[in-house]
């Protein structure tokens, strides 16, 4: 019996009883190089792929090599009336796809029986008004909060404010604002600039600069100060709970410093809920006219790069440029997050200097 297939934690999604010597030699050559996919695409597959097997197993179906592409259209109809919207079943599809083209293999007639089962879907979702939910826009007008609010005694209100700041100037994604390094950082005229590299559309290690805002670029050296003792690679670093002091980590494989890892993505998304339901004790305390308005939900590790982007737009700065902050490779993503907003563009730090320049007059 070979070794788990495209495994983590030593489970296997992938039963070999049905394989021929190339085929499983061809996943096992995978195996061995899975980190070629990001973790969190690697998590993906394996949890996709899994609920594809489970239901196989139900219909006493081989689903890999999958014989017949209607079984997988049952499977993502079954999906689709349990409440799965198009988008998700897309990623089901594509989960199924890529094992049997990472094997070698392909489904029977799966561009065909899929791509035309997929349309029906999403069309039937048009008709009925069901709309993809995207990360409601933190704006400067609650990043302005957070800085007004900000305690330059405590580490973690530092840091918090820190990660708020960056991610707006930078238009970041979760993944990206928890492996900054500091040596991604660098001065230039007196304000800071980070290269992003590595990201989700941009591998290459020759990365993307962002351009700090002066406010950004006078808290993170305040912030630098409070850990120079620790000696690790990441920017932001893992606070204790009650937020006094640095957590003490036990030993990684993840960083050149053995005791040095990353915030997680979860922490990320906590900053950003968290600043949401202060804002919302904040109102309730208030008179309406000092209302800040918010949207229903709260803000979300992605927020702050859909909110960056309408604040931008609506600011009267050009879409392609708005694309380039962001690190898009296309224009859909910037008009996806940014309806309904009137466009055109120029960058975080200009945006941020008329505004901090008319409230300082």
């Amino acid at each position: 019996m070979p070794k788990a297939l495209i495994n983590i934690n030593n489970n296997s999604i992938v039963s070999s009883q049905h394989l021929n010597e190339e085929h499983i030699e061809n996943l096992i050559r995978f195996s061995d190089r899975k980190e070629q996919l990001e973790e969190n695409t690697l998590k993906s597959l394996h949890f996709h792929v899994s609920k594809f097997n489970d239901y196989c197993a139900t219909r006493n179906v081989i689903p890999l090599p999958l014989q017949d592409a209607t079984v997988l259209e049952s499977f993502l109809i079954k999906e689709n009336e349990r409440g799965c919207k198009a988008q998700t079943l897309r990623i089901y599809a594509w989960a199924v796809s890529k094992i049997h083209s990472l094997a070698g293999l392909e489904i029977p007639y799966f561009k065909t029986v899929i791509t035309a089962r997929l349309k029906i879907i999403s069309k039937q979702e048009v008709k009925l008004g069901v709309k993809r939910k995207q990360a409601v826009a933190f704006s400067y007008d609650h990043l302005k909060f957070v800085n007004d609010k900000l305690d330059i005694n405590s580490l973690l209100s530092i840091r918090n404010a820190l990660l708020l700041n960056i991610c707006y100037d930078g238009l970041l994604r979760e993944s990206e604002a928890c492996n900054l390094f500091v040596d991604q950082i660098q001065k230039v005229n007196g304000l800071y600039n980070i290269n992003i590299t590595n990201s989700k559309t941009d591998k290459s290690l020759d990365g993307s600069i962002v351009h700090l805002s002066k406010f950004t670029s006078k808290l993170l050296p305040l912030y630098l100060e409070k850990v120079v003792a620790h000696r690790g690679q990441f920017l932001f670093k893992r606070i204790t709970p009650r937020g006094g002091k640095l957590e003490k980590l036990k030993l990684s494989d993840l960083s050149p410093n053995p005791y040095d890892k990353p915030i997680s993505t979860k922490t990320v998304e906590l900053v950003f809920a968290n600043t949401w339901h202060s804002i919302t004790e904040y109102n309730q305390s208030v008179s309406f006219e000092h209302y800040i308005d918010l949207p229903e939900r709260p803000f979300s590790g992605h927020s702050a790069r859909v909110g960056a982007s309408c604040d931008l737009v609506s600011a009267g700065f050009d879409d392609s440029l708005v694309m380039r902050a962001g690190r898009w490779k296309t224009l859909r993503m910037v008009e996806l997050y940014t309806r309904g907003v009137n466009n055109k563009f120029a960058t975080v730090r200009e945006f941020r200097e008329r505004l901090e320049t008319i409230a300082d007059s």
